[in-house]
């Protein structure tokens, strides 16, 4: 029964981020497409009513015949991989007249327990206003370099800002689709509520409850999952795209600040931590403090039963020629640093490895680990913003290390 309790709370709250989010998503199960959720900026995208839900998207949406959406969406359903695109074009019947807007959008399948594809959450940012600004900004542009040649260096300059600001801009946008952005403290607030409640009708009322009590106890357990579910959302949302690149962040002065954080959990496991000479980079220290606390805190949490928690933190200096096949680089540099995060825990299987930096994906049962799995997609952040990667190696039972690349 706990277990259907939880498989609710979570349907509810993924029902709750979807209706409120300011950008269009649409859940679509089956190979039909079937529109099974979908919040309101989608529908308005659509220029449809609620009467679309329980549809095939093909005939609730007529004029996506043509339109190369269908082939895209079945090509997801059926390979499972993931499509994103940027600055596309698409016709839609808008208050009975056709009409061409724009979208980043993304196609991602969902699965089942046993890894099977039953359906796609598509999701979509409306970039029309911005696409048609910056069509308008660039034929000013060149109106502008055909004036002079020192406007001709200054138009350069702004376009270079501009692309930089564009990129940005994309990664925000993926980040978005991730649902980061919907976490808010107006969340939080109705869940003080019930706790604070929770916790008088227990103080005043316990011996009165009798079996109650227990059930209060689990509503107050939940209310603090969900919690701790939006606070790790709301972190996740906050880190920004934009890197003040001019601070020189101490790593060791980082690890301090993460060490005092954790102290607790590492007298109550017993671990034992080594740290090598680690370097000076450039970077936002908020941001490295919060990538190196979760990896510190995923190594005290996943120890072995009766065995205490060993890390060691080390780092090291790689050439770009030298990075590990993979490697996606977001800012080129000459050379990197590696900082890996070695325990002796439980491991994993590498199988895993995509699926362990997604929002919200666990590869153990809240029972056993406590967790919203968002920590490490926090992490992942954090280095892609930062210029750099992470990647973990791993064996179920031989630990873990975590490494994180970082431009030197």
């Amino acid at each position: 029964m706990i277990g259907d309790a939880e498989s609710l709370d979570n349907e509810a709250i993924f029902r709750a981020l979807v209706m409120e989010s300011p950008i269009p998503i649409a859940l679509l199960v089956g190979r039909e497409m079937i529109i099974t959720v979908a919040n309101e900026p989608q529908l308005a995208v659509w220029g449809k009513g609620a009467n679309v839900f329980g549809l095939p998207l093909a005939k609730a949406i007529p004029e996506m015949e043509g339109q190369p959406f269908l082939a895209i969406l079945d090509e997801v359903f059926t390979t499972g991989v993931t499509f994103a695109t940027d600055n596309t074009p698409a016709q839609m019947v808008i208050d009975g007249e056709i009409k061409t807007v724009y979208f980043d959008f993304s196609f991602k399948a969902l699965r089942n327990a046993r890894g099977n594809v039953y359906g796609i959450i598509a999701t979509g940012v409306d970039i029309t206003a911005q696409v048609a600004a910056h069509q308008a900004l660039l034929a000013r542009e060149e109106q502008l370099r055909q004036q002079s040649g020192e406007l001709d260096r200054q138009v350069a300059e702004r376009t270079r800002q501009l692309e930089d600001t564009v990129q940005d801009l994309k990664r925000s946008n993926q980040n978005l689709q991730q649902f980061a952005y919907i976490a808010s403290h107006d969340l939080q607030e109705p869940l003080r509520k019930i706790q604070q409640f929770g916790d008088l009708l227990l103080q005043r009322y316990r011996t009165e409850l009798g079996e109650g009590a227990s059930f209060l106890e689990r509503m107050q357990g939940a209310a603090q999952r969900m919690s701790s579910l939006i606070r790790d959302l709301l972190i996740y949302s906050r880190i920004s795209t934009q890197r003040n690149t001019s601070q020189v962040v101490a790593l060791t002065t980082v690890l301090d600040a993460v060490f005092q954080n954790l102290e607790l959990l590492i007298q109550e496991t017993g671990a034992v931590i080594e740290v090598g000479e680690l370097p000076r980079l450039a970077g936002e220290a908020t941001q490295l403090e919060q990538l190196m606390q979760n990896l510190v805190s995923n190594a005290l949490k996943f120890h072995k039963p009766g065995i205490p928690p060993h890390i060691k933190i080390v780092a090291g200096r790689v050439d770009a020629a030298e990075l590990p096949a993979g490697f996606n680089v977001h800012r080129i540099a000459k050379a990197y640093y590696r900082i890996d995060v070695e325990d002796n825990g439980i491991g994993f299987e590498e199988k895993y490895l995509d699926r362990i930096f997604m929002v919200f994906q666990r590869l153990h049962g809240r029972s056993n680990y406590a967790g919203t799995g968002i920590g490490l997609a926090i992490c992942e952040k954090v280095a892609l913003n930062h210029g750099g990667w992470i990647s973990a190696r791993s064996e179920p039972g031989q630990g873990a290390t975590f490494s994180v690349f970082l431009p030197e």
